[in-house]
């Protein structure tokens, strides 16, 4: 479950996985079966993923009206199979952070996701997609860019995760694209939203950003939960073995899926 009580604002669910071998046609049916199954829950808004550029993940995300809602699903009966399978025959391994948009006057604190999002009518070709990867490796950094993080402890080679041409339900552009990034300030994030690098992107597209603040989880409401409540993580070699469900203590917290996506349940 999620700590005290908390606004219920726009949720987001920002996740990486990676399959074992010979199970991708196996995962990606029931994946896709499971997001029609998402869509019609109560709170559900969207579900996008796909191929991280430069990294052996690929990334999920779920989007729902509320940590509420969120949770309702996390909690599905209709969730339990995809999620059980998931740990138990598909994944090696996860992660999954949670965050919100702040409440109307909410300070942004000192831990923040950037989501930016890239919409255009075809999709990069793989020379323009070195070329931005090049160039935002660089800008980035200088700007004041948060490593990285991915499993705990372990870094992307750069500070962000660029991902695409995403899938996602709804559409929203014939091609569309991520930027993720994570940021120490509010000012170091804003500063980035109005920098030459920022700009440039909109020679690619349709260009929107969003700020987010974390949702940490209440201690022992989810087996591979940190000590921070920030982050879950997993692999397959240290377990569980089944899906990162503990037995139901009162409301708790959903996860993500559409190719390269999990079916939405943070």
């Amino acid at each position: 479950m999620t700590g005290p009580a908390i606004p219920q604002t726009r949720t987001v669910m920002e996740a990486g996985f990676t399959l074992r071998e010979g199970v991708d046609e196996q995962f990606w049916r029931a994946n896709n079966a499971a997001i029609s199954t998402a869509a019609r829950q109560p709170g559900f808004l969207a579900v996008t993923g796909g191929p991280i550029s430069n990294s052996s993940w690929l990334y999920f995300s779920g989007t729902w009206e509320t940590p509420d809602t969120m949770d309702m699903w996390y909690w599905s009966s209709r969730h339990k199979p995809m999620q059980d399978a998931a740990f138990s025959q598909w994944f090696a391994k996860m992660y999954i952070r949670k965050w919100r948009l702040p409440a109307s006057g909410e300070a942004l604190g000192e831990r923040i996701f950037c989501q930016t999002t890239i919409r255009r009518t075809e999709p990069l070709s793989d020379a323009d997609v070195a070329d931005l990867l090049r160039s935002l490796t660089m800008a980035l950094g200088d700007l004041g860019a948060s490593a990285f993080e991915t499993l705990t402890g372990e870094l992307e080679p750069q500070p962000f995760q660029f991902v695409g041409p995403v899938e996602e339900m709804p559409q929203t552009a014939p091609a569309s694209y991520l930027l993720l990034t994570h940021w120490p300030s509010a000012g170091a994030v804003r500063a980035s939203l109005r920098s030459p690098i920022h700009a440039n992107l909109g020679d690619l597209g349709e260009v929107s950003s969003e700020l987010f603040i974390p949702i940490a989880e209440q201690a022992g409401s989810r087996p591979g939960l940190r000590a921070d409540g920030l982050q879950r993580d997993w692999t397959h070699e240290t377990g569980p073995w089944k899906s990162l469900r503990s037995s139901r203590t009162g409301s708790a917290a959903g996860h993500g899926g559409v190719r390269g996506m999990r079916n939405a349940d943070g």
